[in-house]
């Protein structure tokens, strides 16, 4: 962790993770210590071009935030690797698999050098556990999540596709 002096104004990395974390909408009203603990607990990594941070199946028990660079994120069909979406600095990615087991459905590689915050499940367990208002606001911010998500999948879905869309939220 790097340190502030007046000599080279840095800023604590773990300042610096605690502003982008209140940037997540996830975190966004935690309250001020819980928050300080996620950004304390969050480890940075640099991925090389190439890097794989989880695989089709993989239980990788993590939400990445990045920071600098772009990961890709594939699915195998037929032997081939088809990638489905691109994801550049400031997305969020994960926060469903920070609350429980959950085998990964694609495969997310590094397409460029980059740079994530990353959180574990155990980690954001023990935020859990030691400020319980945590639990009821991280459900209510992955419903809106989850709603956002089927709004737009229908909204942009062809109508011959709509039936193919599922409706997880009624």
């Amino acid at each position: 962790m790097s340190s502030y002096t007046a000599e080279n104004n840095q800023v604590p990395e773990m300042q610096q993770n605690l502003e982008l974390l209140k940037d997540i909408h996830l975190f966004s009203l935690f309250p001020d210590k819980a928050m300080k603990l996620l950004a304390f607990l969050a480890e940075r990594s640099h991925l090389a071009t190439g890097d794989i941070l989880f695989e089709e199946g993989d239980d990788h028990g993590r939400a990445y935030l990045i920071l600098s660079g772009q990961l890709s994120l594939s699915k195998q069909n037929n032997g081939e690797k088809v990638v489905i979406q691109h994801y550049r600095e400031g997305d969020f990615l994960g926060s469903f698999s920070l609350l429980g087991a959950m085998p990964a459905l694609f495969t997310l590689q590094a397409s460029t050098e980059t740079i994530v915050l990353t959180i574990n499940r155990q980690q954001f367990s023990k935020i859990l556990e030691q400020f319980p208002e945590t639990t009821k606001l991280s459900l209510k911010a992955l419903l809106r999540e989850l709603h956002q998500w089927e709004r737009k999948n229908i909204h942009e879905a062809k109508t011959c596709c709509l039936s193919r869309t599922g409706a997880t939220v009624l």
